[in-house]
């Protein structure tokens, strides 16, 4: 039952997460605990079967699979084509990382994330456009304004880990990607299917429900077993 709570709450987070951008699915890996052999007399008797503990998590992993691009029409938009690679984001003077590319203006003319965070160039600097002229990202992260550009967006590689807020760390250190593959004026949707997230938490419900019967059901053999040696 421990097991398939923790398997609930992976799904349940994956579900609550379909619609959010950029957002890459948590996975748990499963194995059988090691069967325990059971004899008669204490251990010492004859050998009467043997029982499994159930399944046990054994990793977590996550699922870097892009998500579908959809259009949006908005110049500042833009999405990562390939598995890898991560926009780089400044939040309380650190770097963190995304792949929600749904960028905006804030009213500094700072590029921006929609939760306010500064969006970082491949120099690690705060990309500011001044001037009235349209801003504008092409395919390889350039950042334009009218005929000049004024930065290239950073884009890095790394062995990423979740921090929260569909925001990521590097554990190791961060390689810029030389030539990224993007999608201007579209977005990358969570790469989870809604459907089947559902089918799953469904599953892992009955299979919740199941353990807990059993349990209930060799509680009452059980009590029963001490009904009859009571009255013997």
């Amino acid at each position: 039952m421990m097991t398939t709570a923790q398997w609930m709450d992976v799904v349940s987070n994956n579900l609550a997460n379909s619609g959010t951008n950029g957002y890459k699915a948590d996975t748990l890996a499963f194995t059988d605990v090691m069967m325990k052999n059971m004899y008669a007399d204490g251990g010492k008797g004859n050998y009467l079967g043997s029982l499994g503990n159930g399944p046990e998590p054994v990793s977590n992993a996550i699922d870097r699979s892009v998500g579908v691009i959809k259009s949006t029409g908005n110049p500042l938009d833009v999405a990562i084509r390939t598995p890898q690679g991560m926009f780089a984001v400044q939040q309380d003077g650190q770097t963190y990382y995304t792949r929600n590319g749904n960028f905006t203006l804030d009213s500094t003319g700072t590029l921006v994330t929609d939760q306010g965070l500064p969006v970082l160039d491949n120099k690690g600097q705060k990309i500011k456009a001044t001037g009235v002229e349209k801003v504008m990202i092409d395919e390889v992260g350039n950042v334009h304004q009218g005929n000049d550009v004024l930065a290239q967006i950073g884009i890095y590689d790394s062995d990423f880990r979740k921090a929260g807020g569909n925001l990521w760390t590097a554990t190791r250190n961060p390689i810029p990607v030389a030539s990224p593959e993007l999608a201007t004026a579209a977005l990358e949707a969570s790469n989870v299917e809604p459907v089947q997230a559902m089918v799953d938490l469904i599953k892992v419900s009955r299979s919740f429900e199941l353990s807990q019967k059993s349990i209930q059901t060799q509680d009452e053999m059980t009590g029963k077993l001490f009904d009859v040696l009571n009255r013997h």
